[in-house]
């Protein structure tokens, strides 16, 4: 189903107490990354983000080796395994709780990396390794009707997910970019002109398009230009924006 950004935030945080591994499916752009480092910060998780569309079947397997006798798999150090110590945050000093594992791009990987992933997903195993128990996994990836490079992933790997689509709903972006300080002409522009929030069409000729992703860009760029009738306001922001969103946000 489609869910907005505050109802995945709570089913994110059942799903994870569940021990469920959530699959979060969105056009690009909308704050699927966002969300994972929402719930990282939320439950005092340690984020490790893996790109599954840049990894090789190896990666979640981990690499043939051999003690003479027998062969078996080396893990890769991405991955907390069974009896490893919890992780201190070098801000405070503490202790994480755990680890979030997320596992972005999930539908951009091809086919043999998918596979690979079953056992990672399900199981909680890395080649012949457990994962920690204190490992919570998310994964995530882009719609295959937005055209971006997606894999279609097998009916095995589908039933060891649990599925949501994230819709973006305007107000709560604006309550969003308030709470985190987005530049305040930002979120008052939306507020009067909420279609510009997200103007992505796949297939859409701009070099870039205006999305929660950029309009963040545009806000870190304010605060850099402190005159807007500098020559450089109009190019700067239609570098992330795209010229037509910048020109008339101008």
């Amino acid at each position: 189903m489609q869910v907005t950004y505050s109802q995945a935030k709570r089913m994110l945080a059942t799903y994870l107490k569940s021990g469920l591994v959530p699959m979060m499916e969105g056009s690009p752009g909308i704050g699927k990354s966002a969300l994972a480092k929402w719930i990282a910060k939320e439950f005092n998780l340690l984020m490790i983000d893996l790109r599954l569309s840049q990894c090789d079947p190896t990666d979640l397997l981990g690499f043939p080796n051999s003690n003479g006798k027998k062969a078996f798999y080396v893990p890769m150090a991405t991955f907390p395994l069974k009896g490893d110590e919890l992780p201190t945050n070098p801000d405070t000093g503490f202790k994480y709780d755990g680890w979030l594992l997320f596992l972005d791009e999930f539908n951009s990987a091809n086919r043999s990396v998918q596979a690979a992933a079953y056992k990672l997903v399900l199981d909680r195993m890395v080649g012949q390794e457990e994962l920690h128990e204190r490992v919570k996994i998310i994964c995530a990836g882009n719609k295959e009707t937005d055209g971006a490079i997606v894999e279609p992933m097998s009916t095995a790997l589908q039933s060891r997910l649990v599925h949501m689509e994230l819709v973006l709903h305007t107000q709560e972006w604006i309550d969003h970019a308030y709470e985190a300080g987005f530049d305040h002409r930002i979120s008052d522009y939306i507020k009067y002109k909420s279609e510009v929030l997200y103007t992505f069409k796949p297939d859409h000729s701009d070099k870039t398009y205006a999305c929660p992703r950029t309009w963040e860009f545009a806000s870190d760029l304010l605060k850099n230009i402190p005159d807007l009738r500098d020559k450089d306001a109009t190019p700067l922001l239609a570098g992330t924006l795209s010229e037509g969103v910048a020109r008339e946000f101008l």
